[in-house]
């Protein structure tokens, strides 16, 4: 079959609410899909860059894809596709690959690339995408409600050298460099080697007051500190739409502004899906190069908190390592590699969309394409510190010894303790052994005693740690621990904790600090006490 590709147009509603109903259905959350007076006014517009396209077969619509328009008009070089409806018989008949031959040459007359999303339950449109030449650059659990919430996989064509004016990425960010490298190579585009900065982000505990904005007062804060010229950090250059079908509706944006001192010093901007039940950061500024983590830290939790927003998402350029770093800090991972996909005056940078998930979650292979599995196998490692239980890290959260660590360095911290049944009487460590372990009661009490059959010089509970100064210089026990009642502790190895310092730097150094602390804090209390027995 020969099929007629061509726009599409106001007279095709009715036609193409058919194909929703053969493809999605006629329960899909989406429900202005089958309006159709809200169907003939997106088809009516036929603008380049906000356009649908059909494949006709004896005036039935085959299949349809959509070009969905940017918030405001820009010059990123993306040509975005959504709304990809592809009727069962289009697969073998042929016309849905035309229709998507046809999109991916007038992306190129247009110096674009393309980008779309699949869900990955969706095998069939998958084999297709990967056939006309898209290669998948992301994954992202939870990304979608249709029916249920569903997971979704990035793809992207890529339609003419961008090669040029690569910046190098920080070795500061290993996950993102990892995501990046099979992302450029299934792009066949060569990555900048990447450059050893000792990049830090930005600090999350800072003397700011963060408030919540209006819009309006968001605009005039940001036009305030314009003179300043603060970096941007974040593209907001996309469709937004609500859900997967990418639904106009009335959006609600809300924003927070940061202040050191009533002064103006950062701010961010960003709108909550309501029917995906999700918060997109759209926008942010800093000036004083200090503040972005802080206001990173109020939204992501407030997300949670007030929106029981299933996850947060957010497009960072790859330029702003500090924010990106913080990210990581906060529990952010990166779910999509973007090349070149944000345009500057002397170039283009690359973008990495990076989500931070507040749902537990399954990821399903059976309908992966082989394709697909090695980058949803890349963000699976990057994801796997989610698995870790909410209650060990709202455990370490309290400690004085993990203060200041973000949840992602929390769980980063989590992953190297071990739980341990104790009974009651049992002994966890005597005097003069060889210490190479940290403890923290989870559940129970654990008494520290000089010797056997004496009274305990300590009692420790839940939330509590003890055995750190052994586990610092690997030197003897000075007393031994028994538990008084049945206990959950958790073991940390002091070889797994150096081994993360030296992968971590940052992180280890924040919690070698919070040790320190903690010991200059009992060695004053011992000097007081010595001194006043003295008198």
């Amino acid at each position: 079959m020969v099929a007629n590709i061509r726009k599409a147009a106001t007279e095709d509603a009715a036609a193409w609410i058919q194909l929703v109903k053969a493809t999605l259905g006629d329960d899909h959350p989406s429900k202005q899909i089958y309006d159709a007076a809200w169907v003939s006014a997106e088809l009516a517009s036929g603008l380049p860059g906000n356009e649908t396209w059909v494949a006709e077969d004896g005036g039935k619509i085959q299949s349809s894809i959509s070009v969905l328009g940017a918030v405001t008009a820009n010059e990123n070089p993306v040509c975005n596709l959504g709304r990809n409806l592809f009727h069962p018989s289009s697969y073998a008949d042929g016309s849905a690959e035309a229709l998507l031959h046809k999109i991916t040459e007038l992306a190129v007359l247009r110096r674009q690339m393309c980008v779309t999303r699949v869900l990955a339950s969706d095998n069939p449109q998958q084999l297709l995408v990967e056939k006309v030449g898209f290669v998948c650059v992301g994954f992202q659990p939870l990304k979608h409600i249709t029916k249920t919430r569903e997971e979704v996989i990035f793809y992207v064509k890529r339609a003419r050298s961008i090669t040029s004016n690569r910046l190098p990425l920080s070795e500061s960010m290993p996950q993102i460099g990892e995501l990046a490298a099979v992302a450029l190579q299934n792009l066949v585009i060569p990555g900048a080697p990447a450059m050893r900065d000792g990049g830090t982000g930005y600090p999350l505990q800072t003397d700011v007051v963060v408030t919540n904005a209006s819009e309006d007062d968001y605009k005039a804060a940001r036009e305030s500190v314009a003179a300043q010229n603060p970096p941007q950090e974040i593209s907001s250059n996309f469709n937004w739409g609500n859900g997967f079908m990418r639904v106009a509706s009335a959006v609600t944006l809300r924003a927070v502004i940061c202040r050191r001192e009533d002064k103006v010093v950062a701010g961010m901007r960003f709108l909550y899906d309501e029917q995906d039940r999700c918060v997109r950061i759209m926008d942010g500024f800093c000036t004083d190069n200090l503040s972005m983590g802080a206001v990173l830290q109020h939204v992501s939790k407030a997300a949670q908190a007030e929106l029981s927003a299933a996850y947060v998402e957010m497009d960072v350029l790859t330029s702003a390592v500090k924010l990106l770093i913080s990210a990581e800090q906060l529990g952010f991972v990166p779910a999509a590699y973007l090349p070149g996909f944000h345009k500057v005056h002397d170039g283009r940078i690359d973008l990495v969309k990076m989500v931070k998930l507040n749902q537990t979650y399954s990821i399903e292979h059976n309908k992966l394409t082989a394709h697909a599995l090695v980058i949803v196998n890349v963000i699976k490692h990057c994801l796997q510190d989610q698995s870790i239980g909410v209650a060990i890290i709202n455990l370490l959260r309290d400690l004085e010894l993990f203060k200041g660590l973000g949840d992602g360095e929390l769980r980063k911290v989590a992953r190297l303790f071990t739980q341990k049944l104790f009974r009651p009487g049992e002994k966890i460590f005597g005097k003069d052994d060889s210490g190479h372990e940290a403890y923290v009661v989870m559940r129970g009490q654990i008494d520290i005693l000089l010797e056997e059959n004496t009274a305990p010089i300590a009692s420790i509970g839940q939330g509590q740690v003890f055995g750190e100064l052994s586990f610092l210089d690997g030197g003897k026990r000075g007393a031994m621990a028994l538990a008084k009642q049945a206990s959950i502790v958790l073991v940390m190895q002091r070889p797994q904790f150096f081994e993360m310092t030296q992968r971590e730097p940052n992180l280890g150094l924040a919690v070698m600090r919070n040790i320190a602390l903690q010991l200059t804090v009992r060695l004053r209390r011992t000097n007081a006490a010595l001194t006043s027995a003295k008198r």
